[in-house]
């Protein structure tokens, strides 16, 4: 039985998608070498860059430049699933037993290596070690090697003890952490005696404060002592090419340093307010403060304290920028932090402050981050990792106010879907995508991305075009009715006659007029979606405004200068 992975990526091969834009952090397709030997030297090479990194898996006898059934080369009998095993084995330091299985694929004889993860570092028999990273093979320093242990939760910087005791505890900020463990609904830890709450959190050993102990309670004086990299700042510029009009350093302990940072960003913040059907009022934001507060709390939990610098943010009315030291942890890539598994530098600080609940779900709130930039009509977060730093960037000002109506008024659970948003988002910038495009975008795989295109096609949202509508995989582009109600919200709008405009017009040839009430009920949708498709014939010269009426339902729209004869 293959594995999911590599059974999506051969459903996706045989789609049509080229080999090489299937493989990732996890899968990695090979041809056959001259010879055995080389082969078997392929396959070990591969086995340590998948070993050093997660894991993952080798498909044998597929060309990565190609796609479909010509992509897949075939492996000759003489390289057995035996002598794969053996020879990985044979030429890797520590050895490594991998499962190799054989395959057939339309016809084709493949072999598939299944490469668990080494336990510590491991490389060919001439000691190179290399990393996967995305679709390569990188060397591994010793550095880098460090950071994989920390990942995979071997190595916990916060778990470590110092020299602090409790003594060096703020009293106040023990008082801040009862108050949100009693919030967070564990009053039976917020009532305990200090030594014993410290226990319960595995926040001290014997009469030894950890570093999360310090970093979460610690007084200034016992952090510039013990964790002399910790630290924070604010800067607020009117744009980014002028002076800094306010700007702070701080040294006060993580569940302070949220608040004062998450104040600063409030006290400037640009509120609008935006109606929505049935009455209801949003309050949209020029940062939405709920992704603020969870890039600050990640900035803060996950940056290297065995690293120099400090926790910077940076405001703008253009941009929000935090910057935070130590890189991203080995195996998380801006191309791919949407969508990798929790994997936190700081694992007892991570779990005391996702006790807390000071942020939705820290080290697995990226996605939060996304959610809200997208319900607000934005663009969604830029991520950068300098190997040193981490930047993570928001887009500033008011979001699209037509996108945040619609993203609001999709049913349940699509207004809540971050791969809907994102292919929704795309789509006000691009009249098409495909399964391909949209997979890079949501940091999935190409039948993921064809599923949630399908989805969208399934509730009248999207439609195939008609030249791919026959495909297995097809392009996508906005229904007509969807472009009437995203009008302003789109960079483009389709100008042929299509669906919607043959209703209204045909409307219009059987009763001579048409009403905002009228266009609710033949598309069903509210009165706000009904004005945006009106606004666009009137911008087309479908429709022009008949009668004397200025405003609301008795408002009649006739046949425009364009209107077909």
């Amino acid at each position: 039985m293959l594995a999911s992975e590599v059974q999506t990526a051969l459903l996706s091969l045989q789609m049509g998608v080229r080999a090489r834009d299937l493989e990732g952090d996890n899968l990695d397709f090979k041809r056959p070498g001259r010879d055995v030997k080389e082969t078997l030297h392929l396959l070990a090479d591969a086995a340590v860059c998948f070993a050093n990194a997660r894991g993952g898996f080798i498909v044998l006898g597929v060309d990565d430049k190609s796609a479909g059934e010509q992509a897949l080369t075939d492996v000759p009998p003489v390289i057995t699933s035996d002598l794969v095993r053996r020879g990985i084995f044979d030429r890797t330091r520590p050895s490594l037993t991998c499962f190799v299985t054989d395959h057939l694929e339309a016809g084709r004889r493949l072999i598939v290596v299944g490469v668990p993860e080494c336990v510590g570092t491991c490389s060919n028999a001439a000691g190179t070690a290399t990393r996967r990273l995305g679709k390569d093979c990188l060397p591994f320093s010793p550095d880098q090697q460090r950071e994989v242990l920390i990942g995979r939760g071997q190595l916990d910087w916060s778990a470590g003890t110092t020299e602090a005791t409790s003594e060096d505890v703020d009293l106040l900020e023990v008082e801040r952490m009862r108050r949100l463990l009693r919030q967070a609904g564990r009053r039976e830890l917020a009532d305990l005696a200090l030594d014993r709450l410290l226990e319960a959190l595995r926040l001290v050993a014997g009469t030894q404060l950890t570093g999360a102990a310090l970093v979460l309670i610690g007084t200034e004086e016992s952090l510039e002592r013990f964790v002399p990299t910790y630290g924070y700042s604010y800067q607020f510029r009117d744009t980014a090419g002028v002076e800094a009009v306010n700007r702070w350093r701080g040294r006060r302990p993580l569940l302070a340093a949220v608040d004062a940072l998450m104040g600063a960003v409030e006290s400037r913040r640009l509120v609008h307010s935006l109606n929505l059907p049935g009455g209801v009022q949003l309050q949209l934001s020029d940062y939405p403060l709920d992704a603020v507060r969870e890039l600050v709390v990640n900035g803060l939990v996950h940056r290297s304290y065995e690293t120099q610098g400090t926790v910077d943010l940076e405001h703008t009315t253009e941009h929000l920028t935090l910057a935070s030291p130590g890189g991203l942890v080995a195996g998380v890539t801006p191309a791919n932090i949407l969508t990798y598994p929790s994997t936190p530098r700081n694992r007892l600080l991570t779990e005391a402050v996702a006790t807390l609940q000071l942020a939705e779900r820290t080290g697995q709130g990226i996605d939060r981050v996304y959610r809200e930039m997208l319900r607000s009509g934005k663009e969604p977060p830029a991520f950068d990792d300098e190997g040193a730093l981490v930047r993570a960037r928001l887009a500033g000002g008011v979001g699209n106010d037509a996108f945040v109506r619609y993203a609001n008024s999709l049913p349940d659970p699509l207004d809540r879907d971050v791969d809907v948003l994102l292919a929704l988002s795309i789509l006000r910038r691009r009249r098409t995508i495909d399964a391909v495009g949209l997979s890079q975008v949501i940091q999935r795989t190409p039948v993921e991305g064809l599923r949630v295109l399908q989805r969208l096609s399934e509730h009248r949202i999207l439609e195939a075009t008609r030249r791919t509508a026959n495909r297995q995989s097809p392009t996508y582009r906005l229904r007509a009715d969807t472009v009437a109600i995203l009008s302003r919200a789109l960079s483009y709008q389709r100008r042929q006659v299509d669906e919607t405009d043959e209703k209204i017009i045909e409307h219009l040839r059987e009763y001579g007029f048409i009403t905002n009430r009228t266009v609710q009920r033949l598309f069903d949708v509210g009165v706000y979606p009904a004005r945006n498709i009106l606004s666009d014939l009137r911008a087309r010269g479908l429709l022009d405004k008949i009668g004397d009426a200025r405003g609301g339902p008795g408002v009649r729209y006739g046949p425009g200068r364009s209107f077909p004869r």
